[in-house]
């Protein structure tokens, strides 16, 4: 005999799993915008850390990572670089970069860590968190925050912007072969609102997003960089990385004074 109030119950359950399916389907377009409310940030230590946060204005989980990247800035010892992507942007005021695609699929392979999503964060090259899970990313900071990540130094070295960067080769320990080095200048604070996409009407500040990057292969102890400096950068970062394993084994950052030099 059919069990009629059986069947009845197992109705419900398929339309309560099809409505939950629709749902899913829906990714969060329906969700209203709402603003990013500032969390308690702990002090991270003494120690350089190096963040790269790959971002975009299309993306709706993004807003939460800016803000939090901007907060953690605030910090001396932190050195942040936001790289916008363009594989996922709006087309509308983009402040995405074909580099940034290009370095975040090197993060990729490197760490294993696709494909590729934003918002994403990049601690000294090794370490590779969701930006927005802001438990998960300070417990990330505080864990690299004792790696052996080195401050190198930086001497301005005549009036046309040439810098020399001293390198601690003796200290590292894998072949000068496998060693790049980058320079990133990144722009003064962007200010504005989203135009398009999940996120139009939102009022933004973009901090420290890398406008132009290069590297060398020469690695010697001592290295010289003329970085092309214009009015719209705030400032610059240089990094020795392993090509290999993506490991950042020192940082260098030089930040405008207020008088723009």
């Amino acid at each position: 005999m059919i069990n009629l109030r059986l069947i009845f119950c197992i109705i419900l359950l398929l339309a309560a799993t099809v409505a939950a399916g629709d749902l899913r389907a829906q990714d969060v377009k329906a969700m209203p915008v709402q603003e990013v409310e500032a969390e308690q940030i702990p002090v991270l230590g003494k120690a350089p850390v190096l963040i790269e946060l790959f971002s975009s204005q299309a993306c709706v989980f993004c807003p939460r990572a800016d803000r939090l990247f901007a907060d953690l800035l605030k910090q001396d010892n932190v050195i942040g670089l936001a790289c916008h992507v363009d594989y996922f942007d709006v087309t509308e005021g983009s402040l995405a970069r074909p580099f940034c695609t290009q370095r975040q699929n090197f993060y990729m392979q490197a760490l294993a860590a696709g494909p590729n999503y934003t918002p994403q964060i990049v601690i000294n090259g090794e370490r590779d968190v969701i930006g927005y899970k802001f438990d998960k990313v300070i417990s990330t900071l505080q864990a690299a925050n004792y790696s052996e990540i080195k401050l190198l130094p930086l001497a301005e070295t005549d009036a046309r912007g040439t810098w020399k960067v001293t390198l601690p080769l003796e200290e590292i320990a894998v072949p000068k072969d496998r060693l790049k080095l980058w320079l990133a200048l990144y722009d003064n604070p962007h200010d504005l609102t989203i135009a398009e996409g999940r996120n139009k009407g939102r009022k933004a500040a973009y901090y420290n997003i890398v406008s132009a990057l290069g590297s060398t292969d020469e690695i010697n102890p001592e290295v010289f960089v003329t970085p092309p400096m214009e009015s719209g950068h705030a400032g610059f970062v240089l990094m020795l990385q392993d090509m290999e394993t993506g490991r950042i084994y020192g940082v260098a950052r030089h930040k405008k004074d207020i008088a723009g030099n």
